[in-house]
């Protein structure tokens, strides 16, 4: 008897069928209920914060106070929230004039990028216009400040706007990302308002991952919140140098973006008591791993550059050491223009992962870009590590192998049917919609 999963595939509806006994695994987000009344909630836990001080105990009249929040697409809702804060911090005593408003992109964006983004507006909502705004660009070495080593011997050079603040609190939000487990916590602070050396240094530590002596899996998701994880520990290292005094973190749906739960203290304490929602959310855990994976893209895969990002590393999470991934990104929109997070170009893809290696490792003067490097490293590697069947109606198929796909057809039922040939009429096999991650099994 066949098992049918329905996704989106150039634009239409497309139906896919399984062999219900095959299927052993199928991963989805999932929902939860809205937050009715996010302000209230957190005037609660203004009061009782997860871990640390309330902030009533840290800010002190005549404090300079830096609110520094991540970007508007990820759903931090710091135009409801810091509103919150700031009359708690005026009834203190702390002036207007003593509170900034950070923008913090990592290396998203440039300061002149985000004069002309209307969302750095909306990001701010009533407080726009009323402080000071910083648009931290983490390329103008003049605006930071050094301030130590991590553990792992980062140097860390951070916003000047938020070194000089007495008092630094953070806006973000917890969402799976790629080797630090999650956004959130101290990640406001590495990327956030870091310099592009110090995020690049901490950026190299994604070669550890997917190795045997250090750790077998990809740091993403509930494989990334452990004290293994060399980025995650960078990055709260850095926060603790930088005396991140108090963190906002919301946990949100994707893509519709609706606001499940807020989660506020000490960045390290409200950042894994979040994660445990952000599981429920977004993760599925399996009975085991498969002989098979299908990533389902759905409406995200227009652009066939989604083929090199989340893709091969979380399937990868599901599938055996001999396993084969099959993805299914119509792509008909090409290669999307360099945006945002994604700015992974072709030429970047076709490098081997000895090539980008170096180029991480290397002189960071030549102008590479450290960051998105070893983020491509991460992908390819996952490329090489299983054998990763692509259906796309993407034109370029010669590309598309020259960047690390083993088989592109624009046939679902023939890549099945090469799968099915390769590892038998028994496989099993995983269906992971985009958007999930895997808990491992029990």
């Amino acid at each position: 008897m066949d098992k049918e999963f329905k996704t989106t595939y150039a634009g239409h509806e497309m139906l896919i069928k399984l062999p219900e006994a095959n299927v052993v695994n199928v991963i989805v987000p999932h929902t939860a209920p809205k937050l009715d009344k996010p302000e209230e909630k957190l005037k609660k836990l203004l009061e009782n914060p997860i871990g640390g001080k309330k902030l009533t105990d840290i800010v002190k009249r005549g404090d300079k106070v830096a609110l520094i929040s991540s970007e508007y697409g990820r759903s931090p809702f710091t135009w409801i929230l810091a509103p919150v804060v700031v009359d708690l911090l005026k009834k203190e005593g702390v002036k207007d004039e003593n509170i900034t408003l950070i923008n913090a992109p990592g290396t998203h964006q440039t300061e002149e990028e985000q004069v002309e983004n209307p969302l750095v507006k909306k990001l701010y909502g009533p407080l726009y216009g009323k402080h000071k705004l910083v648009l931290h660009d983490s390329d103008k070495r003049d605006t930071h400040a050094f301030i130590g080593y991590t553990s792992q011997a980062t140097p860390v050079w951070v916003n000047k706007a938020v070194a000089e603040a007495d008092v630094k609190i953070g806006f973000g939000e917890l969402s799976p990302h790629h080797s630090a487990g999650h956004c959130g916590g101290g990640k406001i602070i590495l990327p956030g308002v870091c310099a592009r050396a110090t995020i690049g240094s901490m950026h190299r530590r994604v070669m550890n991952q997917k190795n045997k002596k250090y750790h077998d899996e990809w740091q993403t998701g509930a494989f990334g919140n452990d004290e293994k994880n060399e980025v995650r520990r960078d990055i709260e290292d850095a926060a603790a140098l930088a005396g991140l005094d108090f963190k906002i973190d919301t946990v949100t749906g994707r893509p519709a973006g609706d606001l499940y739960d807020i989660y506020a203290g000490d960045f390290r304490k409200e950042y894994r008591e979040g994660v445990k929602l952000a599981d429920k959310i977004y993760g599925t855990r399996i009975q085991e791993k498969t002989d098979i994976c299908i990533y389902l893209s759905g409406d995200r895969g227009k652009y066939i550059n989604g083929c090199f990002w989340y893709a091969p590393f979380m399937s990868d999470q599901a599938t055996k050491d001999d396993g084969i991934v099959i993805q299914v990104i119509s792509g008909e929109g090409g290669w999307q223009a360099p945006t945002g997070h994604q700015t992974f170009t072709p030429a970047l893809m076709r490098l081997s992962t000895e090539q980008m290696a170096w180029n991480v490792c290397g002189d960071m003067e030549k102008g590479v870009n450290l960051r998105d490097t070893a983020c491509a490293w991460q992908v390819k590697k996952a490329l090489e590590l299983k054998e990763n069947f692509l259906v796309t109606d993407h034109e370029n198929k010669e590309f598309l192998k020259a960047a690390g796909m083993n088989y592109v057809t624009s046939s679902f039922d023939d890549a099945l049917a090469k799968a099915f040939k390769e590892k038998g009429k028994d496989a099993t096999i995983t269906v992971l919609y985009q958007g999930g991650y895997i808990l491992p099994p029990n």
